[in-house]
């Protein structure tokens, strides 16, 4: 009888130690920090160090290129979401233009999808490029107001407030294929940023 308890108790041991979390998973990531990148019929997810699902799998995740290795070698792919700063960057399709925001660990939206590109946060921050429209002037024969397009930059906290303009102003000109405009500021330290200027160089500010 002693025995058979035993080895209950063995067998007990054993599938606790050897439970499945989760299964049929496409891709997985190592760790960034706390999380790591899952990936199930084409949506993404995340899961912390315990092995829990802390964002189910959605499709409006953004990935970026990434060098670190795949669980599953067959899928070998270079891109994944990522989990910085308690944000994630998600991305919504708006009249036919796709708007960046940030949802946080839980899933929940926490900056709506608003700005035309924008970083994964570092340090805190993040770098956004805003689509800002002025009215120039009225067209007396199309009985319509003349509208100019310009993206401005700006660093912001984990929160959405504007912290830091980017004095890199510049016309707005639509992508056919809908790519989101290029970023012309980077950061290379926690508190450096490097600012494209209209000569084409670099000009660097600390925040």
């Amino acid at each position: 009888m002693k025995s058979l308890y035993f080895l209950f108790i063995c067998l007990f041991v054993y599938s606790q130690s050897n439970s499945q979390i989760l299964n049929e998973i496409d891709e997985c990531f190592p760790f960034q920090g706390y999380f790591a990148a899952v990936k199930q019929d084409g949506k993404w997810g995340f899961i912390n160090r315990e092995g829990v699902q802390v964002i189910n799998f959605r499709n409006d995740l953004v990935v970026e290129k990434s060098s670190q290795n795949v669980c599953n070698s067959e899928f070998e792919s270079t891109i994944h979401p990522v989990l910085s700063d308690n944000r994630c960057l998600i991305k919504k399709l708006i009249n036919g233009v796709y708007y960046y925001g940030y949802i946080n660990e839980k899933g929940e939206e926490i900056i709506e999808p608003q700005f035309l590109n924008a970083s994964n946060f570092m340090n805190g921050f993040a770098i956004i490029i805003k689509l800002v429209k002025t009215e120039i002037g009225y067209n007396e024969l199309l009985k319509k107001q003349i509208i100019a397009e310009k993206l401005e930059e700006y660093i912001i906290d984990v929160n959405g407030n504007l912290y830091m303009f980017l004095n890199n102003i510049r016309n707005y000109v639509p992508s056919k294929n809908n790519t989101p405009p290029e970023f012309h500021s980077k950061f290379i330290a926690p508190n450096l940023i490097a600012v494209k200027n209209k000569r084409e160089k670099w000009d660097i500010y600390k925040f």
